[in-house]
C-alpha cells in the first residue's frame, strides 16, 4: 500500500455561505506504477468492496492478466486491503459496479475485450462486449457471462440491482447481431437483464439512426424500468424516440419508463437548446431524481452559470419536473451521484472546474482539474451546503458513494497528483495519466462528536487491605466507538478499563482521595473528560478489640476526616445492637445500624475531636473512641 492515514481529522476545504464541514477521518491510496480508475464501492459486514480496473502489475496490484485487468479490492472498515485479485484475460477488461445479490454473494458488472483468462465463454471473440461475473465473498468467481454482438462492439455504462437479485445493465453498441436484437444505426443505447443465475433474460434497444448512449439505469420499485439514453436527435428521426427534442443536433437526455415486460409507459426528451445529458437516478417516495450535466439555458433548463453545470431535477411518476437546479461555476461541473438523506434532503456528489457562483474551496491548480464536489440540497431542490475535495492536481469520482449516515459518506475518486490539500497520497506526477484510487470517508464532526460521559458510579470509600480492587461504570453513548479512564492521583493504583467499565488495583501504601473520570472517543475525535467519582481510600488501621467480647469491630480510619467505617463478623450482625456515637460531654450525637457487616458514618460536620462509639451483642458489648480531624 503506498500511503495510509488514519483519524487525521482534516478540513477540507474554505466554505462559502453554504458552508458544510466534513472532516476527512481516514482515507487510503490503491495502485501501481500505471494507471488505475476506480468506478464503484459497496459496504460488506467487515468493511468493503471497491472495484474498477488496472493497468499495473505492481505496488498494491499482485498480478495483471492482460493490458487492462478488472480490480477488486476487499478492505477492513478503515480501507486497509485485506486482499485484492484481478479479473479479465489477454486484452482489456474492467468492471464498473459492484452489487450484493440476494443470497450473499456479489454481481460484477463491466465490460471486457478478451476472450481467454478469466472469460469462460465469449462468443463474439474480437469485440468489446458486456461482461456481468458474480463472485463470492472471497472473490472467487461463481459464473460470468458475455453479451454482445459481434460487428461493432458494446460499451457498458451503468447497471441497477433488481428486486430478483439479479442486474439491468446499460451502455450502447455499434452491433447489428448476437444478442442485440433490434439495432437502428450508429450507437444505439442498449440495456440488457440479467438473472441471478447468469442468464440474458432480455435486452432492449433506444436509438435514432444517429448517436445515443445510455448512461443511466434504475429498476424501479413497480418492477419496471427507468433507462436514460443521452442522445443526438436530429430532425425526422428514425428510431423510437418519439419525445420532441429541445434542439436538433444537440445531446438530450431521453428517458424511457418501461414496464415489467417491457411496454413502454412514457418517454421524455430533458434539456435545452444545449448539450444537456444525465448520469444518475434515483427513486424517492413521490418520483424520480435525476442528476447530470447541462450548457442550456433554456427550455428544462433555468440558473446557468457557464460552461456546463450539474444539473438536478426532480419528476413525478410519469416524469413530469417538479423542479430542476443548476449548481456550478463559470467553468465546468458535473454530477453522476444522487443519495437521499432520512429526512428527503439530496446528496449530490460530482465534480467542478470553478471556484465562483455555487463553488468555494476548489484545490486544483489549473483551471480544467477537478475537484471532488458534494452539494446538499432540500427535498425542494434548494441549496444548503457544498464542499470541496481534492488536492493540487486532477480528481474525478463516478459512481462510488455509500450513505452511511446523513451527514457521514465514504467516497471513491481517482487522483494525480499528491499529498496535497486533502489528498495524502503519491501517484506518479511525471505521468499525468497515473491515476492512483483515493477513497475517503468524511463526516460531519459537529453532529458526531460524542457527548461527555455521566460521573462514574463506584465506592464512595473502602478500605484497600478488605477491597483492593473496585469496579467503576459509566453509562453508554451511542456515538462513541470507546472510551479513556483516568485515576488521579496516579499512585492511588492502576486503572485498567473494558469499554462502560473500569477496575482499580489499590495501591497498599495510598491512603486519601482518589479521583476517577471518563471520557469518550470515535472517528471525529475525544469528549471532555467526565466530572470524577471521588473515592476515599484508607488503610484500615482500627482500635484494638477486646478478646472477650466476641465482637471484632474495626474502626477505621482513625484519626478521620470525611467518614469513617465501622465492621464486624457477618455472623454477629443479626444480633448487634445499632452502633451509638457520643461526643466528650456524653451526649448521643448519632446512631446507625449495621448492615451487611459495615457501617458508615459521615463526619464531615462533625466537631474536630475525641468521639466514642457502643454497641452490644448477645449480652457483651466493644466500645472505644475514634478522632475527628
Amino acid at each position: 500500500m503506498k500511503y495510509i492515514v488514519y483519524l487525521i481529522l482534516v478540513a477540507c476545504c474554505q466554505l462559502n455561505v453554504y458552508g458544510q464541514n466534513f472532516d476527512i477521518i481516514w482515507q487510503q491510496c490503491y495502485g501501481g506504477s500505471d494507471q488505475e480508475i476506480v468506478y464503484d464501492i459497496i459496504e460488506i459486514p467487515d468493511g468493503y468492496f471497491i472495484t474498477g480496473h488496472t493497468e499495473s502489475s505492481d505496488g498494491d496490484v499482485s498480478f495483471n492478466k492482460g493490458l487492462l485487468d478488472g480490480w477488486l479490492i476487499k478492505t477492513d472498515t478503515v480501507g486497509n486491503i485485506l486482499w485484492e485479485k484481478t479479473y479479465g484475460g489477454s486484452s482489456g477488461d474492467g468492471f464498473r459496479r459492484i452489487f450484493r445479490d440476494n443470497y450473499g454473494n456479489y454481481i460484477l458488472v463491466g465490460g471486457s475485450g478478451s476472450s481467454d483468462g478469466d472469460i469462460s465463454y465469449d462468443p463474439y471473440p474480437d469485440s468489446e462486449d458486456f461482461w456481468i461475473v458474480k463472485i463470492d465473498m472471497d472473490g472467487n468467481i461463481i459464473w460470468d457471462k458475455i453479451v454482445g454482438g459481434s460487428d461493432g462492439g458494446e460499451h457498458i455504462w451503468n447497471a441497477s440491482p433488481t428486486l430478483d437479485g439479479g442486474v439491468v445493465a446499460v451502455g450502447y453498441t455499434y452491433s447489428t447481431d448476437g444478442d442485440v436484437s433490434v439495432s437502428y444505426g450508429g450507437a444505439d443505447t442498449w440495456a440488457v437483464k440479467i438473472s441471478s443465475d447468469g442468464e440474458l433474460e432480455w435486452d432492449y434497444t433506444i436509438g435514432t439512426y444517429w448517436i445515443d448512449k445510455g448512461q443511466a439505469i434504475l429498476a424501479t420499485s413497480d418492477g419496471g424500468y427507468l433507462i436514460s439514453s443521452n442522445s443526438i436527435i436530429t430532425a425526422n428521426p428514425i428510431g423510437n424516440i418519439t419525445c420532441t427534442p429541445h434542439s436538433t443536433g444537440f445531446v438530450e437526455g431521453v428517458v424511457f419508463k418501461l414496464d415489467s415486460i417491457l411496454n413502454i409507459e412514457w418517454q421524455r426528451c430533458y434539456g435545452g437548446s444545449n448539450h444537456d445529458g444525465i448520469f444518475g437516478i434515483i427513486e424517492v417516495e413521490d418520483g424520480y431524481v435525476f442528476t447530470g450535466s447541462t450548457s442550456s439555458n433554456d427550455g428544462d433548463v433555468t440558473g446557468w452559470h457557464g460552461e456546463s453545470d450539474s444539473w438536478v431535477f426532480k419528476t413525478d411518476f410519469d416524469g413530469n419536473i417538479i423542479w430542476q437546479n443548476c449548481l456550478g461555476g463559470s467553468k465546468s461541473e458535473s454530477a453522476n451521484i444522487v443519495l437521499k438523506c432520512s429526512n428527503d434532503d439530496l446528496v449530490i456528489i460530482g465534480s467542478t472546474h470553478s471556484n465562483d457562483g455555487d463553488v468555494s474551496g476548489n484545490h486544483s491548480l489549473f483551471e480544467r482539474d477537478d475537484d471532488i464536489w458534494l452539494v446538499k440540497l432540500t427535498s425542494e431542490g434548494e441549496l444548503l451546503s457544498q464542499q470541496c475535495f481534492g488536492g493540487a492536481g486532477n480528481e474525478l469520482n463516478y459512481f462510488g458513494a455509500i450513505k452511511k449516515g446523513d451527514n457521514n459518506f465514504v467516497i471513491t475518486a481517482f487522483t494525480d497528483y499528491g499529498p496535497s490539500f486533502d489528498v495524502a497520497c503519491a501517484p506518479d506526477i511525471n505521468n499525468p495519466l497515473d491515476y492512483d484510487w483515493w477513497v475517503f470517508e468524511i463526516k460531519d464532526c459537529a453532529n458526531y462528536m460524542p457527548a461527555t460521559p455521566q460521573p462514574p458510579t463506584g465506592p464512595d470509600t473502602l478500605c484497600h487491605t478488605v477491597d483492593s480492587t473496585s469496579v467503576y461504570q459509566i453509562a453508554g453513548d451511542s456515538t462513541a466507538w470507546g472510551y479513556y479512564w483516568q485515576i488521579e492521583p496516579e499512585e492511588a493504583g492502576t486503572i485498567t478499563a473494558d469499554s462502560l467499565q473500569a477496575v482499580v488495583k489499590w495501591s497498599s501504601s495510598y491512603q486519601g482521595p482518589a479521583h476517577i473520570s471518563a471520557a469518550a472517543w470515535n472517528d471525529c475525535g475525544e469528549s471532555a473528560w467526565s466530572s470524577a467519582k471521588t473515592t476515599m481510600v484508607y488503610s484500615c488501621v482500627g482500635l484494638p478489640v477486646q478478646k472477650d467480647t466476641g465482637l471484632a469491630v474495626a474502626v477505621y480510619p482513625n484519626p478521620a476526616k470525611d467518614y469513617i467505617i465501622f465492621e464486624m463478623p457477618a455472623k454477629a450482625v443479626a444480633t448487634a445492637t445499632p452502633i451509638n456515637i457520643f461526643d466528650i460531654y456524653g451526649r448521643k450525637v448519632a446512631s446507625l445500624p449495621m448492615v451487611s457487616g459495615k457501617a458508615v458514618l459521615d463526619v464531615r460536620s462533625f466537631s474536630s475531636g475525641v468521639y466514642f462509639y457502643r454497641l452490644s451483642h448477645e449480652g457483651r458489648y466493644q466500645a472505644g473512641k475514634f478522632v475527628v480531624r
